[in-house]
């Protein structure tokens, strides 16, 4: 079968691996919709450190059951997410259902852990769900960033959604983008989004935006204060996970509002701590998503309450993984949004 290999800084490589044996109770899954997340690109890029080569990266896969265990739940032909991120069931973090956080294993296509980029991959029963036919693969596929940016909005109540004036996203990219289609489901007022590429900001607004923000082109603070008539932001959501977007996650803020953290590009940076103490933010971290979450993500899907559409901006076969990656490595006008590869 044909891998899609990360070798090393801004090197991949197309090999010929064989087919996966499944092991006792695993599902052998032939992959046919697998995005590239944010962080596969930045670990392509030599960025983050959480990419050990050589390794076959890819979190963000759909697929089809091609051989299933004796007993088991599901049959051949089934169409199926994959849930990526390990997790024992059993632990205090587990039984609390932070899975997301469950030491019992890392993401698959990080570090060292082998990812979707392949044809077939064999997967534990507890980690597949299935989906209708009326979700293509590459839309089914759009379930694990859409579950990071469900989990990251509601670590917001519904009281402080109501009550909120103005909010922000940091960040137009994918996980952004879903971020402002899902606080807009939840009825948030004056969703105000800011990124430094017009093509990405008007992708905000075909999902429902009501402000943008080009920190190119305008001094952020100044934008803000306009936009918000001085009063600032309820609450702000961080998709970026750099110093600078960071710094003004919190600077949006009014007094004792909320920063939910969900980049995660750049493992150190500096916050104005007196601010963080002296006008009472609150900053929630967020890392992945829960099973849940995952599932409740997946039915929005297929019930159509997300348009995901215009985030779904290019398709290459698996056989053209390199080239994927090349072509975003040139992607400086923001037009790559979401990319797939199939197989």
């Amino acid at each position: 079968m044909k891998s899609l290999y990360y070798v090393g800084e801004k090197t991949m490589e197309l090999r010929d691996d064989p087919k996966p044996i499944p092991g006792p109770g695993q599902y052998l899954i032939k992959v046919r919709g697998n995005g590239i997340c944010g962080s596969d690109f930045e670990g392509y890029m030599g960025k983050t450190g959480r990419r050990s080569a050589p390794m076959i990266m890819g979190h963000e896969v759909s697929g089809v059951v091609e051989e299933a265990p004796v007993g088991g739940k599901l049959r051949a032909g089934e169409r199926v997410v994959v849930f990526p991120k390990p997790f024992c069931g059993v632990c205090e973090l587990c039984k609390k259902g932070m899975v997301n956080v469950c030491t019992a294993g890392i993401c698959m296509g990080v570090m060292d852990h082998n990812g979707s980029m392949t044809e077939y991959i064999a997967v534990d029963e507890k980690y597949l769900i299935p989906f209708a036919s009326t979700l293509s693969f590459n839309e089914a596929a759009m379930t694990e960033p859409l579950a990071v940016a469900y989990r990251s909005v509601y670590k917001i109540p519904d009281q402080e959604i109501s009550d909120a004036e103005y909010c922000m996203v940091i960040g137009a990219g994918t996980i952004g983008l879903l971020a402002v289609a899902l606080l807009k489901l939840r009825g948030a007022k004056n969703v105000i989004v800011c990124d430094a590429t017009n093509f990405r900001l008007g992708i905000a607004r075909r999902m429902c935006a009501d402000h943008t923000i080009n920190s190119r082109e305008v001094d952020f603070l100044d934008a803000v204060k306009q936009i918000t008539h001085g009063k600032m932001c309820d609450f702000s959501i961080e998709a970026v996970g750099i110093a600078p977007t960071a710094s003004n996650s919190l600077d949006c803020l009014r007094i004792g509002g909320t920063a939910v953290w969900i980049g995660n590009a750049q493992k150190m940076v500096e916050v104005n701590m007196q601010k963080i103490v002296t006008t009472e933010l609150t900053i929630k971290g967020n890392y992945v998503y829960d099973f849940a979450g995952f599932c409740e993500s997946l039915k929005l899907l297929e019930e159509r309450k997300i348009d995901i559409s215009p985030l779904m901006t290019n398709v290459y076969p698996l056989s053209e993984g390199v080239k994927a990656f090349c072509d975003l490595e040139r992607n400086s006008d923001g037009k790559m949004l979401k990319v797939f590869l199939e197989s």
